[in-house]
């Protein structure tokens, strides 16, 4: 028993040192096989000697051109960002104001032609007024695409006499890029909060969550109605048109005798007459309002200026015997 418990000993230990050889030249062979394309035997007597083709730098030394393409590829990264940003649209409002005069007779005709140039340049007119019955003023406002803004406003100085006029640009550029900057943002937290609704559990989490997602939703819409409001302003320029019709004088007659025109004449001579005596009666009213009252007060101060004036005198002295 004892000689069969030592053999089967000895086959048990001369296994387990044949795996660990084993073991052992397999890991050897696998490490010389990675390094294979690199190394050969030389000699044709002697033993072989490995050698290595190249060896590898060590990590920390870098070389100079590398230095210098790592930069090189940092530039072309910055340019390459910078043509991948788009380009921003200038955004302009353009408003201009125009008085004009014309002829008496001609204020109708002028207020048509008008609305006829804004509906003839593609636009409309917002807001029409007039006022007055013999002499008319009135007011009109058109609304035109930009790239017709200055031939429309050439149209409308044709209409009469300009006595006024002022154009006036507005650049909102940095405000629609603001408000699209915080749009894209609030788009963004719009998305995270729905993943989070969805993954709500509870009540109280559900009803957290859409609270705050409410309140981003409500400045989404405050912020598309701006950029709706500025998109409409530097889509269509604004023209205000101050319209006044030139008085009337009345025209005499083509069979109009001498007499009706020296009338005519002492009628105009009259009213000038008056009207001078308007002015002059305008300085001289108020002069003598004055030197009433100065003449008044100086009635009712008369009764106590005699009593005063004897007592700085003393009492009257009687002559000696």
């Amino acid at each position: 028993m004892r000689a069969m418990r030592r053999t089967a000993g000895t086959i048990s230990a001369v296994v387990v040192l044949s795996g660990l050889v084993g073991g052992a030249a397999g890991c050897a062979g696998g490490s010389s096989s990675e390094g294979g394309g690199a190394s050969a035997a030389s000699g044709s007597g002697g033993g072989g000697v490995v050698q290595k083709s190249a060896a590898p730098a060590p990590l920390g030394v870098t070389s100079g051109s590398a230095v210098a393409g790592g930069a090189a590829g940092d530039g072309a990264h910055a340019v390459a960002v910078l043509r991948s940003v788009p380009a921003v649209r200038s955004a302009v409002i353009k408003t201009a104001s125009l008085d004009l005069r014309v002829p008496h007779g001609r204020f109708g005709a002028v207020m048509d032609a008008a609305g006829s140039i804004a509906t003839r340049f593609g636009g409309f007119v917002s807001r029409s007024s007039s006022s007055g019955t013999h002499v008319h003023d009135g007011e009109l406002v058109m609304r035109v695409p930009v790239r017709q803004f200055q031939p429309a406003l050439l149209a409308v100085e044709h209409l009469g006499r300009p006595t006024g006029e002022s154009v006036v640009g507005q650049d909102v550029t940095q405000q629609f890029v603001n408000l699209d900057a915080r749009l894209g943002n609030l788009q963004s937290q719009q998305r995270a909060l729905r993943q989070l609704m969805r993954r709500a559990q509870t009540v109280p989490d559900t009803i957290r969550v859409q609270s705050v997602l409410q309140n981003v939703e409500l400045q989404m819409e405050e912020i598309q109605g701006q950029l709706i409001y500025l998109q409409n302003r530097t889509s269509l320029a604004t023209i205000a048109i101050a319209v006044h019709e030139a008085g009337r004088r009345p025209v005499p007659p083509a069979h109009a005798s001498a007499l009706w025109k020296a009338g005519a004449r002492s009628l105009d001579a009259a009213t000038a007459v008056v009207s001078g005596v308007i002015v002059a009666a305008g300085l001289v009213i108020p002069i003598a309002i004055l030197a009433l009252l100065a003449l008044l007060i100086g009635r009712l101060a008369a009764p106590w200026a005699a009593p005063l004036a004897a007592r700085r005198r003393g009492p009257a002295r009687t002559p000696p015997d």
